[in-house]
């Protein structure tokens, strides 16, 4: 059995250690590049947003290097999401014989314990339930770095040194085994971090970047939008990360003691009153929390064709309007050319930047 599942930002690093350390063997997909989109592209349907295209082109690329089982997610509510492994299922059955395990995102805990102690059946249940938390502290402690990276790169004097520090960081993490271990080195990376930048003089101008939630963890897909900003001295506020979700759903979920949708519903009142799948409410609800909180403005990224996203773009436009905050809509897909979207950053930093002024 040779494993293999998709790109997500930084997903990658905990979810390979936990592996390994479970003595699975592991095929990892290729990093991100044209290639995958376009080899994803080729074997989708033609209205399919882009997360689709990417995954798809991933469990190709791992297929040629020679995987025989794929991991996947699904979950009820999620959008289209929650028919990706049906449909590629199908599609990747006419070029090997293959095996494939969904994790249902509305159980991942269960769901994930029940993959692990399947491929992984000599491992003792004690033995499945720590790699799982190890690979969530990791996730944390990623979450906890990116943090940094936005505050101090867009206070540094040199915010590419501090986004260089912050990403190769993500390396030493391969191969922990501990809590401790983990602390440690997230101490050391933030240490450095603050060691690298200089101390603030002004208040740099804070945005908000919501959307769907695979766009805006994977940096090649939204084209590194975060790093972009920040080199411009902006300070990005994210309302989603990877570890800090995987923890709820897993620890929190399990415990009864996590409401996602009833929370975002209750944040994106009055402007949104009901669930529109996937990530549309949280935007809504983060941009509102954002509005009233004084941000500077608001980017809204998402796949092109995303119904959720679409529905919520219209709320957020009422939002943007009745609280005088700029608005920054991306629609991405494969198509989407680096220039053009930098191009149309750039000004919306302008924007932003002559409104401070004002003031």
């Amino acid at each position: 059995m040779k494993i293999s599942y998709p790109h997500m930002g930084y997903l990658t690093i905990p979810i390979l250690n936990m592996l390994q350390s479970l003595n699975i063997e592991v095929v990892e997909a290729p990093p991100i590049s044209k290639k995958t989109i376009e080899l994803g592209s080729l074997y989708s349907p033609e209205g399919v947003c882009l997360p689709y295209k990417v995954t798809m082109g991933n469990f190709l690329e791992s297929i040629d290097q020679g995987a025989d089982t794929l991991v996947t997610i699904c979950g009820a509510g999620k959008c289209r999401m929650g028919f990706y492994n049906t449909v590629q299922k199908i599609s990747l059955a006419t070029k090997k014989q293959l095996q494939f395990y969904t994790l249902n995102t509305n159980h991942l805990f269960g769901s994930l314990y029940r993959f692990l102690s399947t491929t992984a059946n000599h491992a003792g249940c004690f033995a499945v339930i720590k790699n799982i938390a190890v690979a969530v502290q990791i996730l944390k402690a990623l979450d906890t770095i990116n943090e940094a990276k936005s505050y101090y790169g867009a206070r540094a004097g040199d915010p590419e040194q501090v986004i260089n520090l912050c990403e190769s960081s993500s390396r030493l993490f391969a191969g922990c085994r501990s809590f401790g271990e983990i602390k440690r080195i997230r101490d050391t990376v933030i240490d450095l971090i603050k060691t690298v930048s200089q101390p603030a003089t002004v208040q740099p101008a804070k945005v908000a970047l919501l959307g769907e939630f695979y766009v805006l963890m994977e940096p090649y897909v939204n084209h590194r939008i975060e790093n972009m900003l920040i080199k411009q001295g902006i300070e990005v506020k994210k309302f989603v990360y990877t570890g800090e979700w995987t923890y709820s759903k897993t620890l929190l979920e399990t415990l009864g003691l996590y409401k996602e949708e009833r929370d975002s519903c209750r944040q994106a009142r009055p402007y949104l009153n009901y669930h529109v799948g996937g990530d549309g409410l949280k935007s809504v609800g983060s941009a509102l929390r954002c509005a009233r909180e004084g941000y500077d403005g608001i980017i809204h990224i998402y796949p092109f064709s995303c119904m959720p996203e679409v529905v919520a773009q219209y709320a957020l436009k009422n939002i943007a309007g009745d609280y005088n905050l700029p608005l920054l809509s991306l629609s991405i897909d494969e198509h989407a050319s680096d220039v053009g979207l930098v191009t149309r950053v750039e000004a919306f930093v302008d924007c932003i930047q002559r409104k401070r002024d004002l003031h």
